[in-house]
């Protein structure tokens, strides 16, 4: 069973992504967006995940994560605009 992903080689071509999946309402006057926070290998595959509540909460589990996979990270992306798909 040779066929087994080593993910501990240096690739240097993954890249974390987060994006807006959902928005609170905290108050009638403030919001606040959920975001889902990938780890991506070069293939697009997602290596790793989670889930951060407001950007400062998005930002702390993106350094977190660029510290877990630091040898392999080459690229950071962050969307801003948050979708409903569902109206």
């Amino acid at each position: 069973m040779k066929n087994v992903l080593n993910y501990n080689t240096k690739s240097m071509n993954w890249k974390i992504e987060s994006k807006p999946v959902d928005t609170y309402e905290l108050s009638p006057t403030d919001t606040q967006h959920e975001y889902i926070v990938y780890v991506k290998d070069e293939s697009g595959q997602n290596i790793d995940g989670a889930l951060a509540y407001g950007k400062e909460d998005r930002n702390k589990v993106t350094e977190q994560l660029s510290e877990k996979y630091s040898d392999n990270i080459s690229y950071i992306k962050h969307e801003e605009d948050y979708v409903d798909n569902n109206n």
